[in-house]
């Protein structure tokens, strides 16, 4: 199984790069004591492996950390051990999907801007199995619907808890996905998810026009704890791509904020919306 970064690794490697740089070590030193390659030690120090538990406290050695820094070290790496951003139903993911989910799984927040359909998180199971079977030329075919929507709800079992402040764009909430029953069911479960006190949900109205990212696609920002940076990631059919440049990530952060300042309805207005279109379809 190919080797897979995740934040907690990622922390450890910094941590360990930081001592090895202080020290004056470098990939010579490194390969003298593990007799391991320099790719080894990028990617320990990269988040995608962990050293083991000697070839730790021979770093630590090496590097000449001090009691406490071993300390820090030592419950980093127990930290990294712990397998918290493991996936039910990973096979149900891309490889970048796969990613994100691991990525949203460490999340603090979670601030999402969609133009043509509901934001994952908030799907049901009835819409996304719509949109699963609509897309069905850019999805793996030997993973059932059901698989699918399975690996959805446990993404979703984060909320209540998860910060998540979503950005809709009207025309997400007018198109009827999966009928007209699956689409009642999707904006009034809109509706009881904007009154928990961890979600924000705003929506672009038609009448607001054009705004920054429409031309492109829907944009999710995760923000951590610790002081950990944020990222984004930008979805697209089949497949999906990471924006980790500090320059970028703040103009999508930045961007966000406007969206919901000045061009979204507040949120009380945006439920009474939303509530509304429920009503009207089923009057139809």
């Amino acid at each position: 199984m190919a080797a897979v970064q995740t934040r907690r690794k990622r922390k450890l490697g910094q941590f360990l790069n930081a001592l090895r740089k202080r020290a004056g070590k470098t990939e010579i030193d490194y390969h003298a004591l593990t007799r391991k390659t320099q790719s080894t030690l990028s990617r320990m120090e990269n988040g995608y492996i962990s050293p083991s538990w000697t070839e730790l406290s021979a770093l630590l050695a090496l590097y000449g950390a001090s009691d406490d820094e071993r300390r820090e070290a030592e419950a980093l790496w127990e930290d990294a051990k712990q397998d918290s951003t493991r996936l039910a139903n990973a096979a149900a993911f891309t490889p970048e999907a796969r990613t994100y989910a691991r990525q949203e799984a460490d999340a603090s927040e979670v601030r999402t801007i969609e133009m043509i359909v509901i934001p994952g998180l908030l799907q049901t199971a009835a819409y996304a199995s719509a949109i699963r079977l609509a897309g069905r030329r850019f999805v793996d075919a030997s993973v059932s619907v059901e698989q699918a929507v399975a690996a959805l709800a446990n993404r979703q079992r984060r909320l209540p808890g998860l910060r998540l402040h979503a950005v809709i764009d009207e025309a997400a909430l007018h198109r009827v996905v999966g009928g007209e029953e699956v689409m009642i069911e999707q904006l009034s479960h809109l509706v009881d998810m904007s009154g928990q006190d961890d979600i924000t949900i705003q929506v672009i109205p038609f009448g607001a026009g054009a705004y920054g990212t429409m031309s492109g696609g829907g944009a999710t920002a995760l923000l951590f704890e610790e002081g950990d940076p944020s990222t984004v990631y930008l979805e697209y059919a089949g497949g999906g791509k990471w924006v980790d440049n500090p320059a970028d990530v703040e103009k999508y952060l930045l961007h966000f904020d406007d969206m919901a300042r000045e061009v979204a309805l507040p949120p009380a207005d945006s439920t009474s919306l939303i509530r509304e279109l429920a009503t009207a379809l089923k009057e139809t």
